[in-house]
């Protein structure tokens, strides 16, 4: 196999790879014992016809058809190997010449950049000390009681604390906005979770009543779609209920099956707290350590790499939108906005992904940190666990030890 790379500007390069009669032959053999095992050939079991009579058959342009998907990732795998180049993603595959005597074909690849990689070592990083308050744990059982209500049917009008189920549409200039219209939604009175104003229209409301009202939505509303506008609302209530939440005492804890005592259960209440506070922490930390990595070393992103990285959260968003029933095109729409102008928005953001990232990898060829074969039971559990061994190691090397 002869190869050649030449390399371009910014990371990327072309490789050119040739194979000649006697490497080809083993991918048409292959491919031949494939055609054999699918094809029936008279005087030949499935799978044992000669390669001569299978070109004779079938021809050698389907043969070689066949082979090159075979030939090229096969003799690619080998070829980056050979040239010791480390590829990032692969296009422009282009086919010059794919005969039973040769196979000609370069590929455009995009090359992991250079890293000068700064101090990742001894950085003297110190974990916050991790406490639980009572009051912490006052709210965290508030919320959780809340949660554990029992709501009956109410008669009378709506007040705050009721649960009510609602139908409503919302309105700008006449035209419905995205995810403005929703049926038999649930709702809390005074939990805060609409646009301001609104739960204090329903109240005093029945069930079977609507009311028709406007609201000016706050210039500095999260949802900058709506944020400033005038919007027209129209409600019914499908339901009204009450309700209060369960008093902490013995009987209450010891119905869910798991504790003896109000103490076990604030016990319990406590101990999860402690362990999202650790998580957060650890977070943090984790941040920290690439962020202080990362001011010391030298990385120039490739804007081939940047693009990718922009392109795929693109993808994650829109994806995250059809599970929520909304288009990407129709968001944007609200918004007035093209992806290009969230490309920008998101630049130093995929720029510090891609740095982090690239961070990470260095630090893995550094200290040969490897996943076991029977540690990874796919590639992205491999990819998971890989990243945890880095961010233990790096905890190991930079978080004083506390007493």
């Amino acid at each position: 196999m002869q190869t050649k790379v030449k390399l371009l500007k910014d990371s990327e390069a072309e490789l050119f790879v040739e194979l000649d009669k006697e490497e080809l032959r083993e991918y048409l053999k292959k491919t031949g014992e494939k055609i054999s095992g699918l094809v029936k050939f008279d005087g030949f079991r499935p799978g044992k016809t000669p390669l001569d009579v299978v070109r004779k058959e079938i021809g050698d342009e389907k043969i070689l058809e066949e082979a090159l998907e075979l030939a090229v990732t096969a003799s690619l795998s080998k070829a980056l190997k050979k040239e010791r180049l480390e590829v990032v993603s692969s296009s422009g595959l282009a086919i010059s010449e794919n005969t039973v005597e040769s196979l000609k074909y370069s590929i455009k690849l995009l090359l992991f950049p250079e890293v000068k990689l700064g101090s990742y070592k001894n950085l003297g990083l110190a974990k916050k000390d991790i406490k639980i308050e009572d009051k912490e744990i006052d709210t965290a059982v508030e919320s959780l009681l809340k949660m554990r209500t029992e709501y009956k049917d109410f008669d009378g009008p709506a007040e705050r604390g009721h649960h009510l189920e609602i139908d409503f549409t919302v309105t700008e200039s006449g035209r419905l906005i995205e995810g403005g219209e929703s049926k038999n939604h649930p709702l809390i009175l005074g939990s805060g979770g609409f646009i301001p104003g609104f739960e204090e229209e329903l109240i005093g409301l029945k069930k079977g009543e609507n009311k028709t009202f406007s609201l000016q939505a706050p210039k500095d509303y999260y949802q900058k779609s709506i944020a400033g506008k005038k919007l027209d609302f129209k409600a019914t209530i499908k339901s009204v209920k009450s309700g209060k939440p369960p008093e902490l005492n013995e009987d209450f804890v010891k119905s869910l099956g798991r504790f003896n005592s109000v103490d076990d259960f604030r016990g319990m209440v406590a101990e999860n707290l402690k362990m999202e506070k650790k998580r957060r922490e650890t977070d943090r930390l984790r941040l920290e350590i690439l962020e202080r990595i990362n001011k010391d070393s030298e990385i120039k992103v490739p804007a081939k790499m940047l693009q990718e990285q922009l392109e795929s959260m693109i993808a994650n968003f829109d994806k995250s939108l059809h599970e929520k029933g909304m288009e990407l095109g129709l968001y944007l729409a609200h918004l007035k906005k093209t992806q290009e102008d969230l490309k920008k928005e998101w630049y130093s953001e995929a720029e510090n992904q891609i740095r982090r990232g690239l961070i990470i990898r260095e630090v893995v060829k550094r200290e040969g940190i490897k996943v076991g074969e029977d540690e990874g039971e796919s590639e992205s559990k491999g990819d998971l666990l890989l990243h945890e061994k880095v961010f233990e190691f790096l905890e190991k090397s930079n978080i004083k030890k506390t007493n």
